[in-house]
């Protein structure tokens, strides 16, 4: 087989080399080689004449600074630009469980399970998912012991949409009766499956914070216990938001976009004169 493969290769060159070529074909490498010399003499290094002067990419350093504007009310709003279809949004907090000193145990956690739920402006989480879907938006939302985290990822031109979306998410939730009993069961789904799971590493970092942190509120359980599952009711969270989710402690933050852009929008929707839950 290789043997046949390297005969009929020769043959192809044989055929090249013989003049194997069209009229059309000859006739253009003879008007350059009259002009231009024999390909065989023309070096790689030089550019060949009559054609224009090719133009290469160049590297440069080209860094995007993160930007701060601090608004009236003391919302913060940071923003980084960067090149992409795609701009990424968060509402950070500075609430968490370990706030929960005077409050029952799991109002952050419920809090995490009840964003991007219904609120004033969204009638329910499938209303808020169908507006994001027009600009490939997804959303997420965290609660650690020192931050509650809303996050969304859109594309560029649905910012504005996006901004509506984390403002009323934050600021205007209904927190509907039907929604606290469906983060509750969420909840108690969510512990049984970590006291089944086989790897048991985030009820042993529970357990060493709680060791760790005994005279601290960092040793606060970051996880809702079971028996609060039913104890926590709207009157409870509403309180933890009047008392955290003020605008000092809040940051709005923002890669992909112009920052003054963000901050219009932050202010149309941040700043507004619609009755707040917080």
């Amino acid at each position: 087989m290789a043997a046949r493969m390297a005969r009929r290769a020769a043959r192809i060159c044989d055929l090249a080399g013989s003049g194997f070529r069209t009229s059309k074909t000859c006739g253009n490498l003879r008007r350059y080689c009259s002009v231009h010399g024999s390909p065989e003499t023309t070096p790689l290094t030089q550019p060949l004449a009559g054609l224009p002067k090719p133009v290469y990419a160049t590297s440069t350093e080209h860094t995007h600074d993160t930007q701060v504007t601090t608004l009236s009310n003391g919302l913060k709003v940071t923003s980084q630009n960067k090149f992409g279809q795609f701009c990424t949004l968060g509402v950070f907090v500075d609430a968490g469980s370990r706030y929960e000193v005077s409050y029952k145990n799991g109002v952050s956690h419920f809090l995490e399970k009840l964003a991007f739920m219904s609120s004033s402006k969204y009638e329910s989480r499938d209303h808020i998912m169908q507006e994001l879907e027009k600009y490939g938006g997804i959303v997420d939302s965290q609660a650690s012991r020192d931050t509650m985290v809303y996050a969304m990822s859109v594309e560029s031109s649905g910012l504005e949409t996006g901004i509506s979306v984390l403002a009323d998410a934050v600021l205007h939730p209904n927190l509907s009766p039907e929604e606290i009993d469906l983060a509750a069961q969420i909840i108690q789904f969510e512990l049984e499956s970590l006291r089944l799971r086989p790897d048991p590493e985030p009820l042993l970092t529970e357990m060493i914070h709680s060791a760790a942190y005994t005279d601290n509120t960092l040793g606060l359980p970051r996880f809702c216990p079971k028996e609060n599952t039913k104890l926590i009711d709207r009157t409870e969270i509403l309180n933890f938001m009047h008392n955290y989710y003020d605008p000092s402690r809040m940051v709005v933050a923002g890669v992909g976009m112009e920052h003054e852009d963000l901050v219009k929008m932050v202010q149309k929707h941040f700043l507004t004169d619609r009755k707040s839950v917080v």
